[in-house]
């Protein structure tokens, strides 16, 4: 499912480009241009996540197989940051993920089995894979 997103920011809101789109159950992705390329909190179409998300890279919102949501950003210390809602409709709190990004993140994959993939301060790409199982872990960031 594609999700449509809108951004909160502190400032009036400029134009949106549209800077990725993903296969799956990934989602479209808008970032502001501008002024507004500061930071936002993490706004989807199913929900205000909060948090502190540098606001040109957006934030990513992935649909998980029991109906729960998980988002990933680039927070303000450049690492990479994820929270998810539960069944019970409550939220986790923010965790990193570390690593450090220059560009959205961008999640694929197919049922609980997903890839992040972000562009580091090194100016390549890196990639961090979860298991398909619901207590799938993370393989850590590698090229």
């Amino acid at each position: 499912m594609k999700h449509k997103f809108t951004w909160t920011a502190a400032s009036a809101l400029a134009g949106l480009t549209l800077v990725g789109t993903l296969a799956g159950t990934g989602s479209a992705v808008a970032a502001p241009t501008g002024a507004d390329a500061a930071l936002a909190s993490c706004v989807t179409s199913t929900r205000n996540w909060g948090g502190n998300i540098q606001n040109q890279y957006g934030c990513t919102e992935y649909g998980l197989p029991n109906g729960e949501q998980q988002v990933f950003g680039v927070g303000t210390d450049g690492a990479i940051w994820t929270r998810w809602s539960r069944t019970n409709g409550t939220l986790s709190s923010w965790t990193s993920m570390g690593g450090q990004g220059r560009s959205t993140v961008y999640a694929g994959g197919r049922g609980w089995a997903i890839t992040l993939q972000v562009r580091g301060t090194d100016g390549n790409w890196y990639y961090n894979n979860r298991g398909g199982t619901p207590s799938g872990g993370w393989s850590g960031w590698h090229r």
